[in-house]
């Protein structure tokens, strides 16, 4: 138990530690959706209501991250510090969810290693000075996640819960909308009560919609058309499926110019399914292209602080940085591909696919194979990854442990039978 809670608090001592070194030396410049955010929150904080411009509303991003951002700027005044410690927090959330479903799935030393992994992973670092959803949705899905397979909690309790957490979730990434069937799946398939997991799924729907529905208002009343969080899921729909896409963020075209935001979302996925209709063998090639291209890199750390690391470093630290990025991705992935493997060979199919870390991370590759791609969209899978590298490491150490401990037995023999 005492180095278990040693493991722990150095695990955290440690993520705490490489997040503070590099918000000292980076200092925030939002660019790009971080630059939307921090608009927006302080547009909130002074009561002109979400939107560019006071009397424009937009909903074009989901208002979760801004909000919460709005929160500190009227009580602290416009300020990045509250952002970086509160990003902080989500990382030690992260990191604390993440070990605690690791050591129930595959134990303590993958939980060791899981959170280990999770402290000094580069990516996750470079988001402490960044204006971003990622960190705080995924800090939510795991929160989640942890409440509904704790035993010990009671199934409608767990169910409130769980509902209320993943509201938010959808607040920040309307992705979350169908994770409450992959958490019903978790459920039917441990305990095959379909009338119980189906009441229970009914139920955290039902009060995500109540949690959701006031902002589906206000998005009426702005565009006088139903729009359910935000208005930007036709246009990425539309950025990965149109005659012109490379998979990646693409500016809207000129047929959009004139309409409101709902207007143009419907708009441009209607132009999105039309296309996929007429070439849907172009769309299994994309859909392929687009994982690779979610799943290939990760540098969108040091491109989204490029502004603060060259401001103090100049333009010769970026090219290391993103080497460093990029080679922790692909020994993490390669890891976690690895951990996928070994865990199919120790299930059943069907237990395999309905797995938390194949499921949730399936969904997310799944999502973003149909839609636009970028690195940062991989985030939210991080933690699972992070699970399974650091299951196929305790693999692997242990059968080096296995190979190499006869060898030592035998030469510590050989030594003692040399001093006798």
């Amino acid at each position: 138990m005492f180095s278990a809670k040693r493991s722990l608090l150095g695990i955290l001592l440690l993520a705490i530690l490489t997040r503070i070194i590099w918000a000292i030396a980076v200092p925030v410049d939002p660019v790009s959706d971080s630059n939307a955010y921090d608009v927006f929150a302080k547009n909130l904080a002074s009561g002109f209501g979400y939107g560019w411009q006071p009397g424009k509303p937009t909903a074009y991003w989901p208002v979760g991250t801004s909000f919460i951002y709005s929160l500190f700027y009227r009580l602290l005044g416009h300020s990045y510090i509250p952002i970086v410690l509160f990003n902080i927090f989500l990382a030690i959330i992260t990191i604390l969810t993440t070990m605690y479903l690791a050591n129930k799935w595959f134990g303590h030393r993958t939980a060791v290693l899981s959170g280990l992994f999770l402290a000094i992973w580069p990516g996750q670092v470079q988001f402490t000075t960044i204006l971003a959803s990622e960190l705080i949705f995924t800090a939510l899905v795991l929160v989640a996640l942890a409440i509904w397979l704790t035993e010990a909690i009671a199934l409608p309790m767990k169910t409130v819960l769980v509902g209320c957490v993943l509201a938010g979730a959808c607040y920040v990434k309307p992705l979350a909308l169908l994770i409450p069937i992959l958490f019903w799946l978790f459920q039917y398939s441990k305990e095959r009560k379909l009338a119980k997991s189906l009441v229970s799924l009914v139920v955290m729907l039902g009060l995500m919609a109540v949690l959701i529905a006031p902002w589906s208002y206000r998005n009426y009343q702005a565009f006088e058309q139903f729009s359910l969080i935000s208005t930007n899921g036709g246009a990425n729909f539309w950025m990965g499926n149109n005659p012109d896409s490379t998979g990646g963020y693409m500016p809207l075209p000129k047929a959009v110019k004139g309409m409101n935001e709902a207007a143009a979302n419907d708009y441009l996925k209607d132009r999105a399914v039309q296309h996929i209709k007429e070439k849907p063998l172009l769309f299994v090639q994309r859909s392929i292209k687009r994982i690779f291209q979610t799943y290939g890199t990760e540098t969108i750390g040091i491109a989204w602080n490029e502004k603060g690391l060259t401001s103090r470093f100049g333009q010769a630290v970026l090219l290391p940085l993103k080497l460093l990025s990029q080679l922790y991705w692909m020994l993490m992935l390669g890891l976690a591909l690895l951990g996928a493997g070994l865990l199919c060979k120790r299930l059943t199919l069907w237990q395999w696919l309905t797995h938390p870390t194949i499921l949730l991370w399936g969904y997310y590759i799944a999502v973003h194979a149909i839609i636009v791609s970028q690195d940062r969209y991989h985030y939210p899978s991080v933690p699972f990854i992070a699970i399974l590298a650091g299951f196929s490491s305790t693999w692997a150490i242990a059968r080096w442990l296995r190979r190499t401990q006869p060898a030592i037995v035998d030469i510590s023999a050989k030594r003692q039978q040399i001093l006798r």
